[in-house]
């Protein structure tokens, strides 16, 4: 088993980044906890993806202190295996154990799921920015171009702002479902809370 093993857990390339990391253990987490998955293996799959996740964060962080300059990544993983894999195990299983209320109100969940939300909200800005740009794009161009002493219909121009539009647009349904189910999980979740 070597490093690349634990990127295809998560189902990451193995240039990901941290964010795309979490990003990865999160969604893979909430597909496997045994509380919601009741298929045969999802307890082990469960613990495999937080073993992967807890080995590639310490591996992009560094934090257990080996030094990268002087092992090889190879190196790197087996003297990881030895000395964390079984926290790692100790942990994921005791996550598999929780309730998925439970889980979902860790550190890690929590974490993920706003740098998630974030990330929603990021799409969605990019999706206003891209149709503002067409619309300038289209307004700077024109409708119509001289050729030859004519003026033509600037066809080109009009299908990239299009489908530049589209794009725009893609972004915006996109991360506008994503926050508005967001916020109705967070307003069934206040509604479900207990008064006092």
């Amino acid at each position: 088993m070597d490093t690349s093993y634990y990127y295809r857990i998560l189902g990451i390339s193995e240039d990901a980044d941290t964010r795309e990391i979490k990003e990865a253990f999160r969604r893979k987490a909430k597909q496997w906890h045994p509380d919601i998955n009741k298929e045969e293996g999802a307890h082990k799959k469960f613990i495999d993806i937080n073993e992967a996740y807890m080995y590639l964060m310490d591996l992009h962080s560094n934090s257990s202190g080996i030094s990268a300059g002087e092992t090889t990544q190879q190196d790197y993983y087996h003297q990881w295996r030895r000395e964390q894999r079984e926290k790692a195990r100790e942990q994921a299983a005791r996550r598999a154990r929780m309730r998925f209320e439970e889980f979902r109100r860790s550190s890690v969940y929590r974490t993920t799921n706003v740098l998630s939300h974030i990330l929603d909200y990021f799409l969605l800005l990019l999706g206003v920015f891209i149709i503002i740009a067409a619309g300038i794009g289209l307004y700077s161009q024109g409708l119509y171009l001289e050729k030859n002493g004519e003026e033509v219909l600037n066809i080109q121009g009009i299908i990239a702002d299009i489908l530049i539009t589209v794009a725009g647009l893609f972004f915006i349904v996109l991360s506008w479902s994503s926050i508005k189910s967001y916020r109705k999980k967070m307003k069934n979740n206040q509604d479900d809370q207990p008064v006092y």
